[in-house]
């Protein structure tokens, strides 16, 4: 039989050391979104900005930070064409990549996890319906 308790002590750990890691996470997407060069594409740089950027869409869904996945999402919808396109970004792309940036900068200092609200209680595993959807595009 599993131990419950010891389940949620466990994840609120995991819980605390994520939210610990959270703006030293956000500061480096934006330090790496910061040495992309402006005149040319940085097919290996991209790299790497996408997938800490989908790395945080999904983490943050799954320790409660929901509205930190959400413009994470955002964030990752925005970054994919762009990755695939592999072209130099229009000013435009880049001004609507920094808005994004600058919103999640903004969510630590409002973040809500989930089983702070819940007090106690046992966190359910998120559904079918709470969880971050794959990208449709390929890989």
């Amino acid at each position: 039989m599993v131990n419950h308790t010891n389940l949620q002590k466990k994840f609120k750990t995991l819980r605390d050391a994520y939210t610990a890691q959270l703006p030293e996470n956000i500061k480096q997407i934006r330090q790496a979104w910061g040495r992309l060069p402006l005149g040319e594409w940085d097919d290996v740089g991209f790299q790497i900005l996408y997938l800490m950027v989908h790395n945080l869409a999904i983490s943050g869904r799954t320790f409660g930070y929901y509205l930190l996945s959400d413009v994470a999402r955002k964030l990752e919808g925005c970054l994919m064409p762009l990755t695939q396109a592999k072209t130099v970004l229009t000013e435009e792309q880049r001004e609507h990549i920094c808005d994004l940036m600058n919103e999640l900068d903004q969510i630590p200092a409002v973040r809500r996890p989930l089983a702070d609200a819940m007090s106690g209680a046992i966190i359910p595993l998120p559904t079918s319906e709470t969880q971050v959807q794959r990208p449709t595009a390929n890989y």
